[in-house]
């Protein structure tokens, strides 16, 4: 499994990004000074971990099991600059966020989260991709670029 590591200004506004509009668990907050918590709105945080669970995933269904959209989700941690300046001296604590490329979660449904999302972070979407997936671009508070989709129609033959 691969959990991107994200730099962010502020775990608090982020935490509110990835939990209230997409949905995700907190699953650990860790203070500047290594205090772990499991619950939390992230205030004063120096890490934070959160999982997300495909919303497919609740089948019952034995046939689905080997099927890859009825898998879980995965997992995302967010730390802010001090933190992985604290840990690697490759960062500096006036490091800011430098956003490129996108973070696709795959088995989120855009309309859902359109539903929860304020219009101001919303850069595009929903629609239906050429490859058969609706998908939604949201701008998260450090100006990552996520990508929300789930499969909508024929993937091209």
């Amino acid at each position: 499994m691969i959990i991107p590591n994200l730099m962010v200004t502020d775990i608090e506004k982020s935490l509110n990004f990835y939990r209230d509009i997409l949905g995700m668990e907190l699953v650990v907050l860790v203070s500047p000074q290594k205090d772990v918590s499991f619950e939390g709105n992230g205030a004063g945080a120096a890490f934070a971990t959160l999982e997300w669970k495909n919303q497919n995933s609740a089948s019952n269904n034995k046939a689905d099991d080997n099927n890859k959209e009825t898998q879980s989700g995965g997992q995302i941690m967010l730390q802010t600059a001090q933190s992985l300046a604290d840990e690697l001296s490759v960062y500096s604590p006036e490091n800011s966020p430098t956003p490129s490329g996108t973070i696709y979660f795959r088995g989120l449904d855009p309309e859902t989260i359109l539903n929860k999302a304020p219009q101001d972070i919303v850069v595009k979407g929903p629609f239906q991709q050429w490859y058969g997936m609706n998908e939604l671009y949201l701008r998260d508070p450090d100006g990552y670029i996520i990508c929300v989709g789930i499969p909508a129609g024929n993937p091209p033959q």
